[in-house]
């Protein structure tokens, strides 16, 4: 069993963004909602950048072809570059989103502060330095989770305090931000031991294989039953 997680652990991983993201549209198919269309994007977003992503392995493999050597040869022969740029539609994409749910001016201001200062602030680190396509952000993996935390208190607060906490079951927001707390509290611990992932620690590097595993896959089920069951819960 344990094995066949670990040789299927890409397949299963975008099966479930894919299955949250088609959940996501299949409830925007009934619920006309802009501000979760936001999350909706971000959803299919991941699902094509962990795809695109791929392609980082088949560097591994010596082709004999030109425009292979090219790129195994250039900067994009790994894919740090391209999660860069997604950290970076992360953060705004769910600023956006959150920024969309409140309605509390303050708590508008300080999202908005927030992603200006992480697109300022990543902008420039990018631009004087030469790690965009060697390495993330310094500590990005826990300034995300800090970030995020925030975007996500933010919601509860309000939410506790406004009418909708009444029928809070019925908001797919609410599942979303459950989903996103736990993912960012879950994970980051494992990106911060990111130094121990190396071939030598083998119970380690399967250890962190599956329990990411186990964390994605109830992350984005987790989405998804909450797009079906307020969709369900709306409807007459």
């Amino acid at each position: 069993m344990r094995d066949f997680f670990l040789n299927n652990y890409s397949v299963i991983t975008k099966s479930v963004e894919l299955i949250a993201a088609i959940a996501g549209s299949y409830y925007l198919k009934g619920n006309k909602n802009s501000v979760l269309k936001i999350f909706v994007y971000f959803l299919w977003l991941t699902f094509f950048v962990e795809l695109i992503a791929e392609y980082a392995g088949y560097m591994r493999d010596n082709y004999d072809h030109e425009w292979f050597i090219a790129i195994k040869n250039s900067v994009f022969c790994t894919n740090t570059w391209l999660y860069n740029i997604y950290s970076f539609f992360t953060i705004g994409l769910l600023g956006v989103f959150y920024s969309g749910l409140l309605r509390k001016q303050s708590f508008k201001l300080l999202i908005r502060a927030i992603v200006i200062f992480y697109s300022v602030f990543s902008i420039c680190y990018y631009t004087f330095t030469d790690a965009f396509f060697v390495f993330g952000l310094p500590y990005d993996d826990i300034l995300a989770s800090i970030i995020v935390s925030i975007y996500v208190i933010c919601y509860f607060i309000e939410l506790i305090n406004s009418e909708y906490i009444l029928y809070y079951y019925k908001l797919p927001s609410f599942y979303i931000s459950v989903a996103l707390l736990l993912w960012y509290l879950c994970v980051t611990p494992l990106f911060i031991f990111n130094g121990y992932f190396l071939e030598v620690n083998t119970d380690f590097v399967i250890f962190r294989y599956l329990l990411l595993l186990f964390i994605n896959v109830c992350t984005y089920l987790f989405i998804s039953f909450g797009f079906w069951y307020s969709l369900k819960k709306t409807k007459p």
